[in-house]
């Protein structure tokens, strides 16, 4: 039992934590580099294949098929932000008791702290609209990873959506205002779902001498490691946008006068860009303050 004491928190804190003086790693193992870029990826494409589904399965219920929504002239901007913060610390307190009579009361403690801090914080955006969603149809269910925090195969997106078409069928709210082009466009719908997992580890080896105690109070050595990831789903109105129209390599077409042909596309509303915004600055305050607040 006392040897299972020893490796606990001796494993904890060297597998939770880099220790705070290197750039963390999204993965778990540090120094498996493939993890990380498949774990990217992976999340990714679920996030992405969630949109998917849940704009197919509102249009295309088998129990309530729709040709048309509101939602026809939306567009859907996903924001992912993957935040990674290590922390560790050493904290050795030394109490040395000097020769001296029986009677004598006097003693010499000695401690020093040294705690190393570092955050790395990615973010992933990407903007469809909903015909391009359309589009691309479902998701085949095989290839979504599946497990758990954002790799889970219902993040609750349809759910959301379902509730906010019957409020729209109901006329409790007007969706439809927003295809005009007045001030009305100002409906917009988000769903933010995060997730906060942190990982505490501690180990304090203690001796006691004739005249000296070392470590026999407080943590010597403890490690953290603070994993938040957030998917912020903005859906929102769309304006039409003249933009040039490009080839297979992306380059602009040209018509027979040297003229670059002008396609229209869909941009995000102003209500929709500073919905999206106004998300990412919370999240970052967020993030921030509860930093600010850890031990």
């Amino acid at each position: 039992m006392s040897a299972i004491r020893w490796i606990v928190p001796l494993s904890a804190s060297v597998f939770v934590s880099g220790c705070g003086i290197v750039v963390p790693e999204l993965q778990e193992n540090p120094a498996d580099k493939v993890a990380g870029q498949q774990l990217v990826q992976s999340i990714a494409y679920n996030v992405t294949c969630e949109v998917q589904d849940a704009i197919d399965k509102l249009y295309n219920n088998p129990d309530h098929p729709r040709k048309h929504t509101f939602l026809d002239t939306w567009g859907a901007n996903i924001a992912l932000s993957l935040q990674v913060e290590e922390k560790s610390s050493a904290n050795p307190v030394v109490n040395w008791l000097p020769p001296s009579p029986a009677s004598a009361v006097f003693n010499l403690g000695a401690s020093g702290t040294l705690s190393a801090d570092a955050t790395r914080q990615d973010k992933l955006n990407s903007y469809f609209t909903v015909a391009q969603l359309r589009a691309l149809g479902p998701c085949d269910p095989k290839t979504r990873p599946g497990g758990v925090l954002l790799m889970q195969s219902d993040l609750g997106l349809e759910e959301w959506l379902r509730a906010n078409m019957t409020a729209a069928d109901t006329g409790v709210i007007l969706y439809a205002l927003d295809y005009s082009d007045g001030p009305s466009k100002t409906n917009v719908l988000s769903h933010e779902i995060k997730f906060d997992i942190t990982d505490t580890g501690n180990i304090t080896p203690g001796w006691k001498l004739t005249r000296v105690s070392v470590n026999q109070s407080g943590n010597l050595f403890s490690a953290t490691r603070d994993r938040t990831n957030d998917l912020t789903i903005t859906l929102g109105p769309t304006l039409p946008t003249p933009k040039p129209k490009t080839d297979s390599n992306g380059k602009p077409v040209k018509d027979a006068n040297g003229n670059v042909v002008m396609v229209t596309g869909r941009s995000p509303s102003s209500p929709a860009a500073d919905a999206a915004l106004a998300s990412a600055i919370g999240l970052a305050v967020s993030n921030a303050v509860k930093t600010a607040l850890q031990p």
